[in-house]
This record gives structure tokens, C-alpha cells and sequence, in this order.
């Protein structure tokens, strides 16, 4: 089915008929006031269907009609989807990915084996989940490389290659919650970003650097909120930068970015309420990258950051899982009381970081870190709740790239 779209959008965007009689692409999608919204993409020439209105018109680098509504609480039949869209209820399971874009300087787009995206939507598709989540890096082709074949640039042709055509009907499974990865900041990828998934309405200047966090109520779940990290590393270039003596460009200016993730961090306290709520956002402050790399103790910006917005230097004591990507690779990592366990999920298809550590330096940013565990395998995560206000966590690994890891959340506290 999943090719039967693909194949279905190429041929309706070439053919430029007049009007579309279903669309190319249907998802639902966590707005930023709370509400749920539906959103199609179609052809060009297409009218959106009432109540849908239109978010972005055909431009010459997105030749397509991306429409737009609020979902109610009666389901939405959309004219040709197979069945009808609504708002998510009683979650009981929930499929997260991350990271999914073809890095095309380290593996070959055209084949599966190299860039398995399309074998873990594939699978995750019939994972029966009630709600989606994305932690960000959607394309990776959003620079063009000499040599290198297929599409490439923040264009229609290349989020359709690299994500639209290989998720496939893993969009129409289930409600979505989308967070925005570095690789969609205004440098790279940040336009495709705003006419398809960003919640807020679509800015006038077709771009904007940071965005502010929101919540959105999951049934079943509880608050999630939904943090906007992606000019959070130290070599963002596109939001606060400057170039210091002796680099050889600019680079995040931390006496500007700390101060407004800062500001991010008391929105996200002012949002979770008491709870339960997990955190969704790209960039983790607390990770374990590959030997060498800035970001191997975490993200110090966000480190920072939360030293500025909370005496404690932690988020809020209702968060209770922290789901983020960025690292290339499959982390759950458990802390001492007050802070929350973090799964990085950094696996879903993105060529992945070379020599995780077995272990975690302990403490990191001040808390012991009482559990490590780590897998290189491709792969998606499935939360289950089970029945007494706790979550397992269950790596699902493509097959042949590792074994599945199995995690028990409950109180604040996870063990593998």
C-alpha cells in the first residue's frame, strides 16, 4: 500500500489535472491550542473540501495544495480517504519514531538495506497505535551534494523522497504529534516544515527561527508538550549566530540561545500542570553521542538553560518521560529521583552514530545516572500502557540491524 501511494501522488502531480477527486496525502495532527487538525495535500488545480481551507498554495518549490481544518469531536469523512479521520481516544499504545531522513553522503537513498526507513514505517504502520509521534529530522537531502543522484533542497520533490513517499499509509494510521529537528530549522529544511507540519498557522515570510512550546491533551495518555529545540546545537547557524574569532563560520551564539530556551522551559513549566505530561522535542539535554562528539554530555545550551529558567536546573516535576532524537541512535536512559527517564529515538532510518559507549559518565548535569542502555539497531519504539499508570517501552528493530530492548516506566523511574 505503501508504494500504491507513492506511486499515486507521482502520477496525479504529473498528470496536473484540473481538480483532485481524492488527495495525494491524509494525516492528524496535534495543533498548538489543543485542538487536532486535519491535514491533506493534493494536487495542483485542487480546491480544498469545506470546512478545509487552504495552508499553502503551489508555489514553484512546493507545487502543491496543502488544506487544513479543526477536527471536532464527530470523525471527518475526507472525500477518497478509506476511512474517516478523527481525534485520538483512550490511548492505550503509541509508535514513536525519529530521525528518518536519508543522509545521502553515507548511504544510498535507492536502497533499502542502506536507508531502511521504508521498512520501518512499513511495520510501524500495522503496529495498531492510537497515536504517532516524530522527534524531528524529517529530510536530510536539504542541501544538495555534488555526485550524488535524486532529489535534493527544502522542494516538494525531496520531502516526497524523503518522507511522504516511504511513510506511506503510516500517516493515516493514527494521529500525529510532530516535533521539529534541526534539520528543519530555516537553513535547511525549514519552509517544508511550515506548509506541512508545523501546528501554527503558515507565516508570511514562509519561515520562522524559533517557535514556542504547546500542549496538546492525549486521552489516555495525558499532557504532552511539545518543545521546539531545533536551533538547540551548538553549530545551528540559522537562529541566533555569530562567528568567532579563528572558526571557520558562524555558530550558535549561546548568550542569545540560552536565554530564550530559557524562556521555552518556563512556558513548558507553565504548561504541564500537575500531570502526568511527557516532553517531546528533538534536541535531549541529557544524551550519550559517539566518542568525540560537543554533544556527548548533552546539549549544554539546554543545560544552561534549565539552570536559568529553574532553581532546581530540571523540568517540571510532572513530566514524567522525556521522548527526544537528534542522536543517531536507540538510548533509554534512567536518573536518580526528580528527573524524568529519557528515551532517544534517534533510529528510524538516518545513517547512525559510530561507537556508543556501553555506559553513561554519571552524573550528568549534576544527577546520577542509575541505568544505561543503548542499541545501534533501525527501528521504531512502541509505548504500551499496562493497565496500573506505568508505560513499557519496546525497541522494534528492523530485521537484522539488532535485537529488541523491552523497558518498564513507572514512577518516574525506568528499568530495561
Amino acid at each position: 500500500m505503501r508504494r500504491v501511494i507513492g506511486l499515486m501522488a507521482a502520477l496525479a502531480l504529473a498528470a496536473g489535472s484540473a481538480r483532485a477527486q481524492a488527495p495525494l496525502y491524509w494525516w492528524v495532527q496535534a495543533g498548538a491550542q489543543g485542538e487536532w487538525q486535519m491535514r491533506s495535500i493534493w494536487e495542483p488545480g485542487a480546491s480544498c473540501p469545506a470546512p478545509a481551507t487552504v495552508r499553502s498554495a503551489p508555489s514553484a518549490d512546493f507545487p502543491v495544495v496543502v488544506c487544513q481544518q479543526t477536527l471536532g469531536a464527530q470523525p471527518v469523512q475526507l472525500p477518497g480517504a478509506p476511512r474517516p479521520l478523527r481525534a485520538p481516544s483512550n490511548v492505550r499504545r503509541v509508535v514513536v519514531i525519529g530521525d528518518t531522513g536519508c543522509r545521502a553522503q553515507e548511504q544510498n537513498c535507492a536502497d533499502i538495506s542502506s536507508w531502511p526507513f521504508a521498512a520501518v514505517a512499513g511495520r510501524a504502520a500495522s503496529a495498531g497505535a492510537g497515536l504517532s509521534v516524530h522527534v524531528g529530522d524529517y529530510i536530510y537531502r536539504e542541501k544538495c551534494i555534488q555526485g550524488k543522484p535524486g532529489p535534493c533542497g527544502d522542494r516538494w520533490a525531496t520531502w516526497f523522497a524523503d518522507w511522504f513517499q516511504p511513510a506511506g499509509e503510516l500517516m493515516t494510521m493514527a494521529p500525529w504529534v510532530f516535533a521539529r529537528g534541526n534539520h528543519e530549522d530555516c537553513t535547511r529544511g525549514g519552509r517544508g516544515w511550515f506548509v506541512f507540519f508545523d501546528p501554527r498557522p503558515y507565516p508570511a515570510n514562509g519561515c520562522t527561527p524559533a517557535t514556542d512550546p504547546y500542549a496538546v491533551q492525549v486521552p489516555g495518555v495525558g499532557t504532552l508538550l511539545v518543545m521546539d529545540s531545533a536551533c538547540a546545537p551548538w553549530y545551528s547557524s540559522g537562529c541566533w549566530s555569530a562567528t568567532p574569532p579563528g572558526s571557520d563560520g558562524p555558530i550558535n551564539n549561546p548568550a542569545q540561545a540560552i536565554p530564550a530556551y530559557a524562556a521555552q522551559f518556563r512556558q513548558v513549566a507553565q504548561l504541564a500542570g500537575t500531570g502526568p505530561a511527557w516532553l517531546v522535542t528533538h534536541v535531549p539535554a541529557w544524551a550519550r553521542d559517539f566518542p568525540g562528539s560537543a554533544d556527548s554530555a548533552g546539549a549544554y545550551i539546554l543545560q544552561a538553560a534549565l539552570r536559568q529558567a529553574s532553581p532546581s536546573g530540571e523540568l517540571p516535576a510532572a513530566v514524567k518521560l522525556s521522548l527526544v532524537g537528534h542522536v543517531h541512535a536507540w538510548e533509554a536512559l534512567d536518573f536518580a529521583a526528580g528527573r524524568a527517564p529519557v528515551l532517544i529515538l534517534g533510529d528510524g532510518g538516518t545513517s547512525e552514530s559510530d561507537g556508543l559507549p556501553t555506559a553513561m559518565p554519571s552524573p550528568a548535569g549534576g544527577v546520577a545516572v542509575e541505568g544505561y542502555w543503548s542499541s545501534l539497531a533501525f527501528g521504531y519504539t512502541v509505548l504500551d500502557a499496562d493497565g496500573g499508570g506505568g508505560w513499557r517501552a519496546t525497541l522494534v528493530p528492523v530485521s537484522g540491524t539488532g535485537a529488541a530492548v523491552t523497558c518498564t516506566i513507572r514512577d518516574g523511574q525506568m528499568t530495561c
